[in-house]
């Protein structure tokens, strides 16, 4: 099943389309806003997950030489009440998740409650290790969400508590058929799942949990897992034996080489056009990936900046000027600094974390599905009333060439 959208209006819908068009246009000031927002209810969280920027930090295990990787606390609804004023009525939908755990902010509901009235759809993740009454759970569930997604990586506690440290594996898995099996006596349609993280020490369980799933009117879904390079021996699948690290956190250190920019590809990135990433406290991230406020483009919310003229900030503009890197090299290049970048690290702090951006090219697109869906979800809302619309819709996803011709003979 798939997280689908609600809103139908013509705003929406066009802004799509200028997002489209400004990301193929490699557009640095753009008009149009994001239709996907990661919006992080809580930057706190009750669990250790050692991969987690949260988790380790409840450990005492920040490395870097760093005592924190960002500010810790709940969102408020001032901030909040700023970006959907902002951006309610562009936005298809809002994650209210990222890196801390949802359920721990008393407003949550609130949020779900006010996102769905926007014709927003809207999910969390959960891992719901923690008490939970049943009138939580009916409030939970009566608020409109659209999907709640549960991480319990194992079918047993010792295999689930090796990742999700201080986690209990019976709370979470009894929590999830509570709500479960509450949504069926509500006669709602809320899709519950169960996310499973694959594991060396875990693999053996993914049936069994499967099974359970499907036992109790459950989504199952398997997910892989990103993992440092201290963790590779004991939690690495079998079946992944080999597998060569990606990604600017698990590389910082190496040795740097301009080629491995000269060689990359000249792509522009849909989080500088599609997506966003606000968190906790209104900081406003380049993607879902940095753990560090470093990287942070501004700060929304009532007393600071509105997104918008962080959307079009000097280093949002730098970003979508240069994903590659390539024009960043050209500078050390031509300044004489290039021979002082000894790690990956040292070029990436150079300029925004964007220019020197080592993330697999598909994170560059990690919600293309979500804009599918908004191409049927039109068809089958406004598909018919509108000749010019009709076909630019027919075109945004599958031809971007035609998709450029056909705007600008408007």
């Amino acid at each position: 099943m798939a997280l689908l959208p609600r809103k139908k209006t013509r705003l929406a819908f066009d802004n799509f389309l200028l997002a489209h068009y400004e990301r193929i246009m490699r557009a640095e000031q753009v008009r149009s806003r994001p239709f996907v927002l990661l919006l992080d209810p809580a930057s706190v969280c009750q669990l250790q997950c050692p991969m987690c920027p949260t988790g380790l930090e409840n450990a005492g295990k920040v490395g870097h030489g760093r005592t924190a990787y960002r500010p810790r606390g709940l969102l408020g609804r001032e901030v909040f009440d700023a970006v959907l004023d902002e951006l309610g009525d562009t936005l298809f939908f809002v994650h209210l998740y990222n890196w801390g755990e949802p359920l721990l902010n008393k407003d949550l509901t609130y949020f779900i409650r006010e996102l769905v009235r926007r014709d927003i759809a809207v999910d969390t993740n959960t891992n719901l290790s923690l008490p939970l009454g049943d009138p939580f759970m009916a409030e939970l569930l009566g608020s409109g969400i659209d999907r709640i997604e549960a991480s319990i990586d194992g079918f047993s506690q010792e295999s689930y508590g090796r990742y999700r440290v201080k986690g209990r594996f019976e709370l979470a898995r009894d929590n999830l058929t509570r709500i479960a099996a509450m949504r069926d006596r509500m006669g709602l349609d809320t899709q519950i799942v169960w996310n499973f993280l694959v594991f060396r020490f875990n693999e053996s369980e993914i049936e069994e949990a499967r099974k359970f799933s499907e036992d109790h009117g459950i989504e199952f879904v398997r997910r892989e897992a990103a993992l440092s390079e201290s963790l590779r021996a004991e939690f690495l699948p079998s079946y992944r034996e080999g597998e060569v690290l990606e990604g600017f956190f698990e590389q910082r250190a190496a040795p740097f080489d301009p080629r491995t920019i000269s060689s990359r590809s000249e792509q522009s990135c849909a989080w500088h056009y599609y997506y966003s990433v606000i968190n906790a406290d209104g900081s406003v991230s380049p993607c879902c990936a940095p753990w560090e406020s470093d990287w942070d483009f501004g700060f929304v919310g009532p007393r600071n900046s509105r997104f918008g003229d962080i959307w079009n900030g000097e280093a949002v503009r730098a970003s979508r000027r240069d994903v590659a890197g390539h024009r960043l090299l050209e500078t050390l290049r031509h300044s004489g600094k290039l021979e002082a970048m000894v790690t990956v690290d040292d070029f990436v702090r150079q300029g925004t974390i964007c220019e020197g951006c080592q993330m697999p090219l598909p994170m560059l697109d990690l919600y293309s599905g979500r804009a599918d869906l908004v191409v049927r979800h039109y068809h089958e809302t406004l598909g018919g009333r509108d000749a010019f619309l009709d076909r630019a819709f027919e075109l945004v996803r599958s031809d971007p060439a035609a998709f450029v011709r056909h705007m600008d003979s408007r």
